[in-house]
């Protein structure tokens, strides 16, 4: 766009200066032109900055209804107690696979050490007395048999006490509520401890076996 001098009339660029180039009268239309042009940037510069804390006290403001949310669904879900609950079921399926692990491979070294050592862990599984079971009838009628070759009344006693109680165990409906058994072992168990109620009392041995199930 051009423009005249009202100095001298020449033709200038109203764009090019704010004193004519000819006459070097001051062109103060221009210089308005120029000035409304800073002042327009500024007002734009400082409504942009002004604008930030709203976006930042929105972001806000959404952040915390979304936290209120999630800690309402965490209060009324019971997601920490359902996340141990889990946790506890893959403490407990984990347990039982070792045992079963444990048993199959014949292990009973390791059985041993699940059952009996860290029985505080693996009993609140639900097929410990099953493994147990399992391990008691391997290991117990041949110390049995070993003690009534040696006359050692009192390692028998101690050796029918143990299998005894197990077997007692199933008197109770509960216990078969809470673990699995096996008919099998089941049968096994039931099988050994007559077997050795047989040899205690041709023993003469009835009195103190029978104490030893009261």
């Amino acid at each position: 766009m051009t423009g005249t001098c009202p100095g001298c009339g020449a033709g200038i660029s109203e764009l090019e200066t704010v004193f004519c180039p000819y006459c070097g009268r001051e062109l103060k239309d221009l210089s308005r032109i120029h000035t409304d042009q800073k002042i327009a940037a500024v007002k734009k510069a400082q409504s942009e900055t002004m604008a930030v804390p709203k976006k930042i006290s929105l972001v806000a403001a959404l952040t915390l209804f979304v936290l209120f949310l999630l800690f309402m669904a965490v209060v009324f879900l019971d997601i920490p107690g359902r996340l141990r609950e889990n946790g506890m079921e893959r403490d407990i399926n984990r347990r039982s696979r070792d045992m079963k692990v444990a048993y199959e491979d014949e292990d009973w070294e390791q059985l041993e050490r699940y059952l009996i050592n860290e029985c505080e862990d693996y009993i609140v599984a639900p097929d410990y007395f099953l493994y147990r079971t399992a391990w008691y009838l391997h290991t117990f009628p041949p110390q049995f048999d070993e003690a009534e070759a040696a006359h050692d009344t009192t390692e028998m006693l101690e050796i029918y006490e143990v299998l005894a109680e197990d077997y007692n165990m199933r008197s109770d409906e509960i216990f078969y509520r809470i673990y699995k058994t096996e008919d099998a072992l089941e049968k096994a168990l039931k099988e050994e401890v007559e077997r050795e109620t047989e040899i205690l009392t041709e023993e003469g041995l009835e009195d103190e076996m029978y104490k030893l199930r009261r």
